[in-house]
């Protein structure tokens, strides 16, 4: 079977990175503008490469094309992920959404010009309305990959087949398996299972609160402080105990609970950077979708 090469766009922290790499696939190259995003994306992958830059220019395909060239004549199946910026497209701004539009037009163009094996891209879902006609995609719930929330993307691209690899999020909390959030949760201190995890963007609204047995709703990364708050509502209003910790929170994106944030100079960015990462377990679904599709 071929090995799998792949570049990371709009990289951020190394989320499908570290997902791509756990499913045997090996980095050629990651890029983002954000210095301080790369300085953690290295600090946990110091055996890949990447650059500090600002993506969107007409010509840049040009050097993404060499290096896909040069990897398939090393005889790898090389594939391009991109995650361009979202928050214009999300339904939550009030932005104009085609302001958002021209980095995702770019990537496309890109991945046309460079002819990967196979690429992806990952970006919310009413992005998938304002994409090309024919352009192949999907909307994927990171629940459904083992990820402890019900955070739904849209994934464009082709050569990967993405099949659910844990267990769906609507048999929770009788189901759970070992790669779930409760039983890795577990063995993080001072966690009350009988406390409920805000949903973010409803701050008004308890009702909407998850128990922690069950995914929470989707967290973002915009404009954090603190990370999502847990409720006790065991009493006559819902009462705030504390917020989950950096660990806590980095487990519930899908990431290791030991993920090297100190590169990050502030607790704002570290929640920024993890509130807009791919989840690693969905990256790595689209890596063994690559391998399944070789395979057959």
């Amino acid at each position: 079977m071929k090995p799998v090469a792949f570049i990371d766009l709009f990289s951020g922290l190394g989320g499908f990175t570290t997902g791509a790499i756990n499913a045997g696939a090996t980095c050629i190259l990651s890029v983002d503008s954000w210095a301080e995003a790369n300085k953690v994306h290295v600090a946990n992958h110091p055996q890949v490469s990447y650059k500090t830059m600002e993506l969107g220019h007409p010509s840049h395909w040009r050097m993404f094309k060499r290096i896909v060239e040069e990897y398939k004549e090393l005889g790898y199946h090389v594939h391009i992920h991109g995650s361009p910026p979202c928050q214009a497209l999300s339904n939550a701004s009030k932005t104009d959404p085609e302001k958002g539009m021209p980095l995702v037009l770019w990537y496309l163009d890109l991945v046309e010009r460079c002819e990967p094996d196979s690429w992806s891209m990952e970006n919310v879902v009413p992005v998938r309305k304002r994409l090309p006609e024919g352009t192949p995609a999907v909307i994927l719930n990171s629940a459904d990959f083992g990820v402890p929330q019900t955070r739904r993307r849209c994934y464009a691209g082709s050569g990967w087949y993405p099949q659910p690899t844990h267990i769906n999020h609507k048999a929770y909390p009788h189901t759970v398996d070992k790669k779930s959030w409760v039983s890795v949760l577990e063995a993080l201190p001072h966690l009350n299972f009988k406390l409920n995890l805000e949903a973010l963007g409803a701050n008004a609204n308890r009702s909407r609160d998850t128990k922690l047995s069950e995914p929470s709703k989707t967290i973002c990364g915009s404009g954090n402080q603190v990370g999502p708050r847990l409720f006790d509502h065991d009493t006559d209003k819902p009462q705030k105990v504390r917020s989950l910790t950096m660990p806590e929170t980095l487990v519930l994106q899908g990431f290791p609970a030991d993920y090297d944030m100190s590169a990050a100079r502030t607790q704002k960015a570290r929640w920024t950077m993890i509130g807009n990462a791919v989840p690693p377990p969905v990256a790595e679904a689209v890596i063994r979708g690559i391998h399944h599709g070789i395979h057959n």
